[in-house]
Parts: structure tokens; C-alpha cells; sequence
């Protein structure tokens, strides 16, 4: 049996080629794999058409004797077996565009790296295959809760299991007003990205992040600042704060190993509120444009008083 269709062949032939001369650049990592959903949606059409249900239990492939079958049924097989190895894989839905079936990655028996781009979770099926595996998931455009994603696995609606090796998470651009409890499941998460949505509170949420070292909550509705653990307050080295709706922020005194602290464009009125940061002795660079305090005369030495003076090497920035 032949790959029949003409925009299918052309498809897989154009893929193949793509992959045959580039392909050592995605099976080692250094390249990631950019489809659009519709592309992947077609492909794993034709997997489970022409190759799964051929399968033998250790996928061994039984190609028809027919020159031309032959032909077409290698390539499909060729880019099966690369995105078996694919490493970093990258999915896109353009603009205005609806999903109207679900996009499958069950192909990807490899992946460390995933991003989703506009594609929404209950339509991704194939998660929970590869969750335990993934060092790094970015997804944007497309989330109303973290729970979609982290607990259910999206279309997968599987039960919370922890995500073992996830050290890098990116929920940037998205619609998420809330945190939950599926972020316990991130036992070894270092890195956190929730930047630009609608949050309006931590609460308890963040504690259980244990080996978190850089939080990014910028451009949220935030009115304090999170709460972590005992042993995140120890290593976080990054806190990204800019264009919330900060008042205060106590509790940044915690914070005994941070580095590097953005509090451009919040509500903080006078340089009395910044007396926590006098406890921030490792502190290296300190962001306070477009605040009220921001635009007073005496700015930079009212910060500076509140400053510890084992932050000799602190930049305060004036731009």
C-alpha cells in the first residue's frame, strides 16, 4: 500500500528531505523540531494508517514487495523512527485558527524539550507518555490553569503523578489567574516562568518548589510577594516582580541567597518600604524603575540607605 494522497506524499517527501540533510542537528539536540499542529495531526494519521497497524510487538516493519509501495512506506518509516529520537520538539497552531481534532505525540519516545504554541491542552494527547522524561516544557497562548497541564496532562486526563526530571517550566502568555496544587508535582524544578498573566495571589502554592533558584512572576496582577519554602528561600538567586501591583515587599527579607531582584513598575510609594532589602546581603542588581519612590529627587541615596552594606558589588539601575 502506497501513501496515496498528493499533498500527504508531497508531505512526507518534503519532510524526509528536511531531515535527511538536517537531521543529525535534531536527533542530538542542538536543533528543535518546529511543526505546525496540522502537520503532526497529518503524520500521525498516517503512522496509525500504514505503519502501526503493521507493527509487529517489537516494531518491526513488514514492507509489501512492490518497488513503488516500498519507496513511499520507507520514507514514512524514516520519519517515524526520527521522531522516535527527536529530542526538542516545538508545536504551533497559527493565529485565529481552531484545532478541530487532537494533536497526538506519541511518536516522540525521546522528548526532553517540549513547547506548545496555541495549542490547548485538551486537544494534546499523548503527554503522560513522555511527562516523566521532560527537562524542559514552554507553553504559551494557550493555558487558563496549571492543572491542565501538570495534573491532567492535558487530553490525557491522567491522575497527578510527579514530573521527575522537569527542572525548566515556562507558562509565559497565557490566561492562568490562580495557582494550584499540581506545581507539588514539580519535586526538582529550578527554574519558573509565569510571566504575563492574570495572577493575583501565590498563596501557599510555591512552597513545595523546594530547588527553585529563578521565579519569574513579571506583567501578573500580584499585590505581595510569594511565599516559598524554607529551602527555596535558601537558593532562590532570581526574583522577576516588575509591572505588578506591589505596595510592600516584606517578605523578600527571607530570601537570604537572591541575587537579582526586579521590582520595576510596582506601587511602592516611599523608600521606607524598601527596608527589607537590607537583609539581602548576596543582592547584585536591584530594578526599582517607574515606581512612585522611583521618580523622587533624593532616589538613589534613599535606596541606598536601605541597602546591606555586604552588597558592596549592588547596581542599582536608573533606566
Amino acid at each position: 500500500m502506497s501513501v496515496s494522497h498528493n499533498g500527504q506524499s508531497s508531505l512526507v517527501q518534503s519532510l524526509a528531505t528536511l531531515l535527511r540533510n538536517d537531521g543529525d542537528l535534531v536527533l542530538d539536540g542542538s536543533s528543535t523540531l518546529t511543526l505546525p499542529a496540522s502537520t503532526l495531526q497529518q503524520l500521525t494519521r498516517l503512522f496509525e494508517q500504514y505503519l502501526l497497524s503493521r507493527s509487529q510487538p517489537h516494531g518491526f516493519l513488514a514492507l509489501p514487495s512492490h518497488p513503488a509501495d516500498t519507496a513511499s512506506l520507507l520514507q514514512l518509516q524514516f520519519l517515524f523512527d526520527v521522531l522516535q529520537k527527536t529530542i526538542s520538539l516545538k508545536l504551533m497552531n497559527p493565529p485565529g485558527e481552531r484545532l478541530q481534532s487532537v494533536v497526538k505525540i506519541f511518536p516522540f519516545k525521546s522528548l526532553k524539550c517540549l513547547e506548545l504554541k496555541r495549542v490547548p491542552p485538551h486537544c494534546l494527547e499523548g503527554l503522560r507518555g513522555v511527562y516523566s522524561q521532560l527537562e524542559v516544557f514552554t507553553c504559551s497562548k494557550s493555558l487558563s490553569s496549571l492543572e491542565e497541564l501538570l495534573s491532567l496532562c492535558g487530553g490525557d486526563l491522567s491522575s497527578a503523578l510527579p514530573w521527575l526530571d522537569l527542572h525548566t517550566l515556562n507558562f509565559s502568555y497565557n490566561s492562568i489567574v490562580c495557582l494550584d496544587q499540581s506545581l507539588s508535582l514539580l519535586n526538582v524544578l529550578k527554574s519558573l516562568d509565569l510571566s504575563h498573566n492574570k495572577i493575583q495571589e501565590c498563596a501557599e502554592f510555591l512552597k513545595p518548589l523546594s530547588e527553585l533558584e529563578h521565579l519569574n512572576l513579571g506583567y501578573n496582577c500580584l499585590q505581595r510577594a510569594p511565599t516559598l519554602g524554607l529551602s527555596a528561600r535558601a537558593k532562590l538567586l532570581t526574583l522577576n516582580l516588575r509591572n505588578n501591583e506591589l505596595e510592600t515587599i516584606n517578605g523578600v527579607e527571607q530570601l537570604s541567597s537572591l541575587q537579582h531582584l526586579d521590582l520595576a513598575y510596582n506601587l511602592l510609594l516611599e523608600h521606607s518600604q524598601l527596608a527589607p532589602l537590607s537583609l539581602l546581603h548576596s543582592l547584585n542588581t536591584l530594578n526599582l524603575e517607574g515606581n512612585p519612590l522611583y521618580f523622587q529627587k533624593s532616589h538613589r541615596y534613599c535606596t541606598v540607605r536601605h541597602l546591606s552594606p555586604k552588597a558592596a558589588n549592588l547596581r542599582v539601575r536608573d533606566c
